[in-house]
């Protein structure tokens, strides 16, 4: 079994084991989250070479899901770190975009760094990250629209506001849903910006190739001798 196989196997194991967690701890709207991460798991391993993934990217896109996923021990309330879990996870999960996106279109970059096609592909890189972050954005909307205040991917819940009358009140007295909004974008575009800047990093300082140098003419190689 490759490598790449047994990585999303064993990230399905996990999420696996993220269900009967999230049934005894009674946060039953991150199930159908967990099953999405289990399907993009796949996705990303039936795409990886079109995407021209690495092992590294298809980690971090791993890792950003997970980061999600473990609000079924309630950190979106009370968060285990000094920043809210909200802010870590639109970070963790935006990071990985910004690696897959640089990487799919790195193959159409030009050779030197600072050029108009690159500036115009790192513009389109942001956008497309951002993208998949409005994505998730829209699906809380909706959610919340259908199912009204929760927890998970399709709810508005702990980390994004207040439950309630009271809640409501104090969330449209500092600016209702966009300072949720707001916050999860910043952190959304300091993951890319973050991811960004690593790839540009790594191309600048990766080893160019050489052309070989022959102390003899090749084609003195390819005669016939008689």
């Amino acid at each position: 079994m490759d490598q790449l196989k047994l990585l999303a196997i064993i990230s399905t194991l996990i999420f696996l084991v993220m269900i009967p967690i999230a049934i005894i701890n009674g946060v039953y709207a991150f199930i159908p989250d967990i099953f999405i991460f289990i399907a993009l798991t796949w996705f990303y391993y039936w795409t990886y070479n079109a995407f021209r993934m690495n092992m590294p990217i298809f980690t971090m896109l791993i890792i950003g899901h997970i980061s999600h996923a473990v609000g079924i021990f309630g950190w979106y309330h009370i968060s285990p770190i000094p920043i809210q879990w909200d802010h870590v996870t639109h970070f963790f999960g935006a990071f990985p975009f910004a690696l897959l996106f640089f990487r799919w279109m790195e193959q159409w970059m030009d050779a030197q760094i600072i050029t108009k096609k690159n500036i115009m592909f790192l513009i389109t890189i942001f956008l497309a990250a951002s993208g998949v972050g409005a994505m998730v954005e829209l699906s809380e909307f909706l959610g919340y629209l259908k199912f009204g205040f929760g927890e998970g991917l399709f709810r508005f819940g702990p980390g994004d506001g207040l439950e309630g009358k009271v809640g409501s009140d104090l969330i449209d007295a500092v600016g209702g849903g966009w300072i949720n909004e707001g916050w999860d974008f910043v952190f959304n575009s300091i993951g890319i910006f973050f991811g960004m800047a690593l790839m540009l990093f790594i191309r600048a300082t990766r080893k160019k190739e050489r052309k070989a140098y022959y102390f003899e003419p090749i084609e003195k190689y390819s005669k016939l001798t008689r």
